[in-house]
């Protein structure tokens, strides 16, 4: 593989399109500092996909796009174009040319293209791999990377020795298998998880499943009997409901009628209570009237006369008195009576009480005793019930182990049958496994024949695709051969007319003369009018240097005239040759050994012939021995010049020196690019010739990959590889389904014996259950008839106890009633005694007033008419308020005898509400408990009660109630203890287990997978390492080789690796002992020294592994002239193997070069590009 091309735009200094086209040898790269020569390295770098901007020496990447001048615009793109030529195939692409392009645009946008196709940095990356081409690779050396491999910085040893030894594909890819393998790991961790939780609930769900399947059938057997059950329930309510209506409807009537008397009753109390009230009313007001009538005599005997004022006052006290007194005796004879009559009613009350006491007592007695019986009956039931629970848990055990040996024995013998079908089916499969292994084989065999044939064809394809792809090769070397002719042609041509327009390198006087028309026609310099070929350019330039500006002109007037216009303008001084003065005559060649007559090897028009002998007669070049100075001082007229320029020498003077670079190029310009013109067109002429040859082989090459079946043989390949798994796959199986049929016949036995074995148990068990069956027949009769027993005792306790309970409600009310007499009487005692002592104050206090009255009337004649009607209407009036007050006490005495009436029947009828409260709290027992019934059947078998209730019963066709609650009971206690059921179990369990045989292969798959990546790893450290050691010891070889090449062949160099048993991890030092030297470390070398060491480890990797092309940045600053050339010499011998690029400045390195390419800044800022083939100026 050969770099062919560079191509620049806009990148850094490159602000106009520059090429360069590489060919095989050394290539220099020269200029002045600050002309852009690392630029191109920079380019290089950054097209093979550099990322750091620090090495592109840039802040951001946006500053290697071209920034303009004073005089341009800045630049909207960096592109760059780099070629190489494949044939070869070193790179893993079909394509012999191969150009890598990447482009920057100021927005940021960038892209990379391959063959102008738009791809990813990662495609250019993985092209180049382990190739020794890369933006970081050995083929790119600069002089800080001499001191990154001295001193080892960043492992930069082993990352050339890796590069070298091409292990860098090896360790990407097992980066990238330990990511899958992480991955992987990651993965299966995840899917262990996964099988560890659904193992764990797979068992439990199992579990559940069957567990749900039993529930399932028990509990529809269940809901049946609880129909019966709850049907015989009904019928029992609806009995009861109907007694408990027709008492209710009794005792409705009964207390019907008693609110009607205590209605009648009550409205007759109301009557009585509203005449008392009027009567109370007329009270009032005769009260009033006589307290109005009492203070109108006072007001009147307050009037009559002040002076009998304490008359009136006596009256009025003794007419209160008297009112009082009276009052109060009736109020006293009143209270009297209603002692009397309620010590009639105490006596009654408490005769009444007497005899509810006792009666109480004895009610009490009888309870007691007969809750005794109940609750001795009650113990006695409560042992009949527990025996009757022990016999039927004795009965449910038996009967479960039975169960559990029936269904045992029905899965084994479902097993049985199952597996007897499976292996009648797998049976049948092994036919038609033995039929399709057949076909397969046949099929394998047809495919591989056709490969093979196919294969062969291929072989011959690819052999003439090989001559095609030699010849196209061959013409493309000599198509890039011609076009680097061509191009270094061009860039002499384009660089001698750009030389010979602006004149660059002559005075200012000079190109004003050429510049002005009227002048510049006649007149030529002298270097333009001569011509010589290339070999005795250099010599007979430098001889004529002195007079080479001068201008050669007809006669003296012209040359007058020139200095007038240089005069007139102040453009300097010029000097001229007049051909009318120069003498016309003939020099006679004088034949000398070893010497040719410099006359004799230039080229000039008849014209100027006579100014050439004049300037060149007696001058002679030396052919032989050029290189050294004649030791004889040659004749006094002679004067010989070295061919090469290097010396002049005449009898008296000898000059001499180095020869510049450009030395040579500025004789015959003129005629020289007339030549150069013809030359290109030649050239031209054959690149043509050469592209339609290539294009026609290129033809040749795509049809033949045309026809090639390259994917014909993929494809037939990849079937047979399916036909052989699958082959593989259907003798698996096979094998898999005889294994099966075996394990099965042996599985059939077995089972056999287990049916033996538990048939054999059930017929031990049986017996044992039916006796425990009849214990519990003849315990339930028991039972049955002590309940009955019971009940009847706690009907006559309930009877009883009601009784007791309506005599202590009289007995209370009776209590409650004659306490309450009792105190009406004390308060009625208490009334009479106040009375008595009031009666007797105030009767005291009349007397006393009226035997004051008397005495006043005695000293008084006072005698007054009107007072004394006053007085007789007071006393009409008080006697009229005490028939009143008479009459409204009689009353209220027939209003309580109404009231006790009333409350005896209201008592009567309270007695009624209990009855039926009772009877309601039945009915709502019933009703409870049929609702309650109701809602179990909804909510436990969703069946509505009223079906059942519309449904006309006939009870003596169903089972016994008894027998339908045993059965009732005893699946109600197995459904209990089945505790909680899982009513998804069954279908999640059927999910669940799809989904752990899925994730079970999922794990069979990643372990496999999981497997393969560890080989990878493992070979990929096993083909690594031995690559690696391989690599080291040849490198190892060739360094002490190169590196003695370089200093002595006793010195001693060696490369260690710090750890044998880990090469591919292990450092690598480096030890250097040049001129005898035993320094302790390498950093303790010279800077030469340095380099010299660091340029034998890498052509020791380039040994080891030719690197297509080396680019070395002013490697060569650090060393001197013997070690430059140490340095040149090696570079020349290796570059038979691979391209070199030098950028230098050292003379003895770029003599040495083949071609140079000069970096110019002619535009200040703007970098180009020339091109000298130092091949062509040495020939």
């Amino acid at each position: 593989m050969q770099l062919t091309r560079l191509e620049i735009k806009g990148f850094k200094s490159f602000g106009d399109k520059v090429t360069i086209n590489f060919n095989e040898g050394v290539t220099a790269i020269v200029g002045p500092n600050g002309c852009g020569k690392s630029n191109v390295i920079d380019a290089m770098r950054w097209v093979l996909g550099e990322q750091s901007t620090k090495a592109l020496r840039s802040e951001k990447m946006e500053n290697i796009i071209f920034n303009g001048t004073k005089n341009r615009k800045q630049a909207q793109l960096a592109e760059v174009s780099l070629s190489f030529d494949n044939t070869k195939n070193i790179l893993p692409t079909a394509y012999s040319q191969v150009t890598v392009t990447r482009k920057l645009y100021r927005n940021g946008d960038s892209e990379y293209r391959l063959n102008d196709v738009q791809c990813r940095l990662k495609d250019i990356t993985d092209l180049f791999l382990d190739t020794g081409i890369g933006s970081d690779s050995y083929s790119i050396i600069e002089l800080k990377m001499v001191d990154e491999i001295i001193t080892n910085k960043e492992h930069s040893r082993r990352s050339l020795f890796e590069e070298a030894s091409g292990i860098s594909k090896y360790k990407l890819r097992k980066k990238q298998t330990f990511n899958k393998l992480k991955d992987t790991e990651a993965d299966l961790e995840r899917v262990e998880d996964l099988l560890f939780e659904i193992e764990k609930n797979l068992k439990t769900l199992e579990s559940q499943a069957r567990k749900a399947e039993r529930y399932y059938k028990l509990k529809e057997q269940y809901r049946e009997l609880s129909i019966q059950l709850a049907t015989h329930r009904i019928a029992f309510f609806r009995t009861d409901l109907d007694a408990l209506e027709t008492q209710e409807q009794n005792q409705q009537v009964n207390r019907s009628e008693l609110s009607t008397r205590i209605d009648q009753q009550e409205a007759e109390l109301q009557k009585l209570k509203l005449g008392s009230i009027n009567q109370e009313r007329n009270l009032s007001v005769q009260q009033k009237a006589t307290n109005e009538l009492v203070s109108k005599i006072r007001t009147y005997e307050s009037e009559k006369k002040i002076k009998n004022e304490q008359m009136r006052f006596l009256q009025e006290k003794e007419t209160r008195l008297a009112g009082e007194l009276e009052k109060d005796k009736n109020q006293l004879s009143h209270i009297k009576y209603n002692i009397k009559r309620l010590n009639e009613e105490v006596l009654t009350e408490t005769e009444v009480f007497n005899r509810l006491e006792a009666d109480l007592k004895l009610l009490k007695s009888t309870l007691d005793t007969l809750r005794e019986q109940q609750q001795t009956e009650k113990n006695r039931t409560d042992r009949l019930i527990k025996s009757l629970n022990d016999l039927q848990n004795q009965v449910y055990q038996s009967q479960k182990e039975i169960d559990i040996l029936n269904i045992q024995k029905d899965a084994l013998v479902q097993e049985t049958n199952r597996n007897e079908g499976d292996a009648e089916t797998k049976t049948l499969e092994l036919k038609a496994f033995d039929h399709a292994l057949a076909e397969l084989d046949i099929q394998v065999l047809e495919k591989q024949r056709n490969i093979k044939q196919l294969k062969e064809a291929e072989e011959i394809l690819k052999e003439k695709l090989a001559a095609s792809e030699i010849t196209l090769a061959s013409n493309k070397e000599k198509l890039n051969a011609e076009n680097r002719k061509k191009d270094a042609k061009q860039n002499e041509y384009n660089l001698t007319k750009s030389l010979v327009e602006s004149l660059e390198g002559y005075p200012e006087s000079i190109r004003f003369l050429k510049k002005n028309n009227s002048f510049s026609k006649s007149a030529l310099l002298l270097s333009d009018i001569l011509f010589c070929h290339e070999d005795y350019r250099i010599a007979i330039e430098n001889y004529l240097e002195p007079v080479m500006n001068h201008y050669v002109v007809d006669e003296y007037a012209d040359a007058v005239q020139a200095i007038n216009l240089l005069t007139d303008s102040s453009r300097g001084r010029a000097n001229f040759f007049i051909l009318e003065n120069v003498p016309d005559k003939n020099p006679v060649l004088i034949p000398q050994e070893g010497l040719v007559p410099a006359l004799s090897v230039i080229d000039v028009d008849k014209k100027y012939q006579n100014l050439c002998n004049l300037l060149l007669q007696n001058v002679y070049l030396a052919v032989a021995a050029q290189d050294q100075i004649f030791r004889e001082s040659p004749a006094e007229s002679l004067t010989i010049l070295a061919k090469n320029g290097k010396y002049a020498q005449s009898r008296f003077m000898l000059s001499g020196g180095s020869v510049g670079l450009f030395e040579g190029k500025r004789i015959g310009r003129v005629k020289n690019l007339e030549n150069l013109a013809k030359e290109i067109k030649v050239s031209e002429s054959l690149i043509n010739q050469y592209t339609a040859v290539i294009k026609a082989e290129n033809d040749q090459i795509f049809s033949l990959k045309e026809a090639s079946k390259v994917n014909v043989i993929n494809t037939l390949q990849q079937e047979l590889n399916r036909l052989s798994n699958e082959q593989i796959s259907v003798q698996t199986r096979r094998d898999q389904y005889q294994e099966f049929i075996t394990t099965s016949e042996n599985r059939k036995t077995d089972i056999a014996q287990k049916i033996a074995s538990i048939e054999k148990s059930l017929q031990e068990k049986l017996p044992t259950l039916v006796e425990l069956q009849q214990k519990q027949q003849q315990e339930h009769l028991n039972l049955q008839e002590q309940q009955l027993n019971y009940q009847e005792l706690a009907d006559q306790v309930n009877d009883s106890a009601g009784k007791y309970n309506q005599d202590n409600i009289r007995f209370h009310q009776q209590q409650n009633k004659l306490a309450g007499l009792e105190k009406d009487l004390d308060y009625r005692f208490v009334q009479e005694e106040a009375l008595d002592k009031r009666i007797a104050q105030n009767d005291k206090e009349l007397q006393e007033t009226l035997t004051q009255i008397t005495a006043t009337l005695q000293h008084t004649d006072l005698s007054d008419d009107t007072l004394l009607e006053m007085y007789q209407q007071r006393e009409d009036l008080e006697k009229g308020l005490a028939d009143i007050e008479k009459e409204y006490f009689e009353s209220k005495g027939t209003i309580n005898d109404l009231e006790g009436n009333i409350s005896v029947i209201r008592k009567n009828r309270e007695e009624t509400d209990f009855l039926l409260t009772e009877i309601k709290d039945k009915k709502n027992s019933l009703k409870i408990d049929l609702n309650s019934l109701k809602e179990r059947l909804a909510v436990e078998f969703n069946i509505d009660i009223n079906d059942l209730l519309e449904t006309e019963i006939a009870i003596e066709t169903l089972e016994s109630e008894f027998e339908i609650r045993q059965k009732v009971e005893k699946m109600k206690r197995q459904l209990d203890e089945f505790g909680a059921i899982n009513s998804m179990a069954m279908e999640a369990f059927k999910e669940m287990e799809e989904r752990y045989v899925f994730i079970q292969n999922q794990k069979k798959d990643l372990n496999t997978a999981k497997a393969d990546l560890l080989q990878t790893i493992k070979e990929i450290d096993d083909t690594a390492k031995e690559k690696f050691m391989q690599a080291f010891t040849q490198a190892r070889e060739h360094f002490i080789v190169v590196f003695r090449s370089l200093f002595n062949e006793e010195d001693s160099c060696d490369l260690i690796l710090s750890d044998i048993n880990n090469p591919l991890e292990a450092d690598i030092d480096i030890i250097a002992r040049p001129k005898g030297k035993r320094p302790l470390s390498i950093n303790q070398l010279s800077g030469g020294e340095k380099t010299l060491t660091a340029t034998a480890l890498l052509f020791s990797l380039y040994l080891l592994k030719p690197a297509p092309f080396c680019i070395f940045d002013e490697v060569d600053a650090p060393l001197d002239d013997t070690n430059i050339d140490k340095f040149n010499n090696i570079i020349r011998k290796f570059s038979d193997q691979s391209q070199f690029i030098i950028v230098s400045h050292n003379k003895r390195t770029i003599a040495s070069t083949d071609i140079i390419y000069g970096v110019t800044m002619v535009e200040q800022g703007v970098s180009r590009v020339v091109a000298v083939d130092l091949r062509e100026v040495a020939a």
